[in-house]
């Protein structure tokens, strides 16, 4: 098997896919809804009549290159009147989003709205759960404040890069807060409008295992595309598998290795230290993740935050 060649820089089409369809419901239904309010409307002869004197004038000013006229504002604003005195709703379309109309698409790039939605299938699959947020986020409760208060800092200063550090290790002890860090970091992504994916190591694994022992090509590489494909791809506790080494550390240098020519950042957080990591996995990974170019490492040393609430 080509491992290379399993990765396509694609977004999951069964992730965008159910994006698209939900945008595509909120179009339907905000036009099934002007449909219904219309024929409503048509089935009283003032409305009828009012609304044929409006689309003859509508189209007369089409032929004469007027986006509108006097005559049309007067009887638009009689068909409003009409509908709200007879308590009918809108005959035209109330989209969703008014950037898009809920096609998804704006200049035929993914409207925001199609990548919130994208954004929330991505945070339900990956079990992302409640996010943090770096504006309510104390560094009180730790023992290095000066020094967690820093980090914080520097790490939403990073969300708002350019990812020229386009791999982040975040190591420590347990309950040390490494997974707080990474929910705040991800919740400031999203909120910019990036694709994020959360897994843990453990998850990541067993997908790794799947991909492997499927025979099918594409349900192969649509097992992994998404840990390809998103922006930012956060693998918490490191380790914390059960590792297969074959298996394990070459399909990990692949999602690593490939997210990196992609300049697509990688967060992993980790309980193992320096020394372990570079013992535990391949001299590819460690040197992929110790790359002084474009990673960067944090060692957070506290107390167990737990233990303290």
């Amino acid at each position: 098997m080509n491992t290379s060649m399993m990765f396509r820089s694609v977004m999951n089409t069964s992730i965008l896919d159910k994006a698209k369809e939900i945008i595509k419901i909120r179009r339907e239904k905000a036009e099934k809804t002007a449909s219904d309010n219309k024929e409503k409307a048509l089935a009283f002869p003032q409305f009828k009549s009012l609304y044929s004197k409006y689309m003859t004038v509508i189209i007369d000013n089409a032929k004469n290159g007027l986006a509108s006229s006097v005559e049309s504002k007067k009887l638009e604003k009689d068909l409003h009147d009409f509908l709200k005195s007879h308590k009918i709703g809108s005959i035209t379309p109330i989209y969703f989003c008014d950037k898009c109309n809920d096609t998804g698409l704006v200049d035929g790039k993914k409207c925001i709205c199609l990548i919130k939605e994208i954004n929330e299938i991505l945070k339900n699959e990956s079990n992302f759960g409640h996010l943090e947020s770096f504006d309510n986020t104390s560094t009180e409760i730790f023992d290095n404040k000066i020094v967690m208060k820093e980090i914080y800092k520097k790490m939403e200063n990073w969300c708002h890069s350019n990812f020229k550090q386009n791999l982040i290790l975040i190591s420590g002890n347990t309950g040390v807060g490494k997974t707080y860090l990474t929910k705040c970091m991800a919740n400031e992504l999203i909120k910019l409008n990036y694709l994020v994916l959360f897994t843990s190591s453990f998850k990541l694994h067993q997908d790794f295992l799947k991909s492997h022992a499927c025979t099918d090509f594409e349900e192969k590489t649509n097992i992994l595309d998404k840990y390809l494909t998103v922006d930012i791809l956060f693998i918490d506790d490191l380790g914390s598998e059960n590792r297969i080494a074959k298996i394990t550390d070459g399909y990990l240098y692949q999602i690593i290795n490939e997210r990196k020519v992609m300049n697509k950042p990688t967060i992993i957080t980790t309980n193992l230290d320096g020394y372990e990591i570079k013992n535990t996995y391949s001299e590819r990974i460690s040197s992929r993740i110790f790359n002084r170019e474009n990673s960067y490492c944090l060692q957070i040393s506290n107390s167990d935050l737990r233990l303290k609430k």
